[in-house]
C-alpha cells in the first residue's frame, strides 16, 4: 500500500523552473564596445592634454643658451654668483669650481615645468656655455648626450640636482670636463 501526502504537487503535472535567463550577445557585444571606447576615450585624452615631456629642461637650456641676456646678474665674481644660486634654486647647487678661464658672464632665473631653474652663463676659453640646474623632478638618474646644430647638450644628474650645459660641439672636450667638475 502507498501512502500518497495530500499536500504534495503530482510531480507529473508540475513543470521545473524555467532556467535563468540569459542576456543575449547583441546586449553583452554593444555593452563590451561600450565599455572599450570610453576607456581608449580617456586614455586618448590624457594623452592630448598632458603630452610627454621628455628632456624638457635639456629643451629649455638650449633655448636658454640660444636666447643670450638679459641677465639678473652681470659678470658676478664667485661668491656672489654661489649666494645668488642658492637663494635662485635652493641650497647648494653644484657649479663649477672657480678656476683660470672659467669665467661667469652672467646668470638668470627661468621656470620649467612649474620650478625655478638657474641659467648662468659661463666662458670658458673661446667657448660661451650654458649651465641650468633645477632641483631633479623625478628619481630616475638620466643623462642625455644630443648634438643640435653646432652646439652639443649635455645633461647628467649630481645628487638631487639636473644640471644641463650647452656649449659648441668643436670644444665639448674643453669645457664639459671643467662644467661638470670632473
Amino acid at each position: 500500500m502507498r501512502l500518497v501526502d495530500a499536500d504534495a504537487e503530482d510531480p507529473v503535472a508540475a513543470p521545473p523552473p524555467p532556467p535563468p535567463r540569459r542576456l543575449d550577445k547583441r546586449r553583452v557585444s554593444v555593452s563590451f564596445l561600450f565599455t572599450v571606447a570610453v576607456l581608449v576615450g580617456c586614455v586618448v585624452t590624457v594623452f592630448m592634454l598632458f603630452p610627454s615631456r621628455h628632456n624638457q629642461v635639456a629643451d629649455s637650456a638650449l633655448a636658454a643658451h640660444r636666447a643670450g641676456g638679459p641677465w639678473d646678474l652681470e659678470a658676478p665674481d664667485p661668491v656672489t654668483l654661489a649666494a645668488w644660486a642658492r637663494g635662485a634654486v635652493g641650497r647648494d647647487p653644484p657649479m663649477p669650481t672657480a678656476s683660470v678661464g672659467v669665467v661667469a658672464v652672467g646668470a638668470r632665473t627661468i621656470t620649467i615645468l612649474r620650478r625655478p631653474a638657474a641659467v648662468i652663463r659661463y666662458r670658458i676659453g673661446d667657448a660661451e656655455v650654458t649651465l641650468v640646474l633645477q632641483r631633479a623632478r623625478d628619481l630616475q638618474r638620466r643623462s642625455l648626450h644630443r648634438d643640435a646644430d653646432d652646439l652639443r647638450v649635455e645633461a647628467w644628474q649630481r645628487g638631487p640636482w639636473t644640471c644641463v650645459a650647452v656649449g659648441p660641439a668643436a670644444s665639448v672636450t674643453t669645457w664639459l670636463p671643467r662644467v661638470r667638475g670632473t
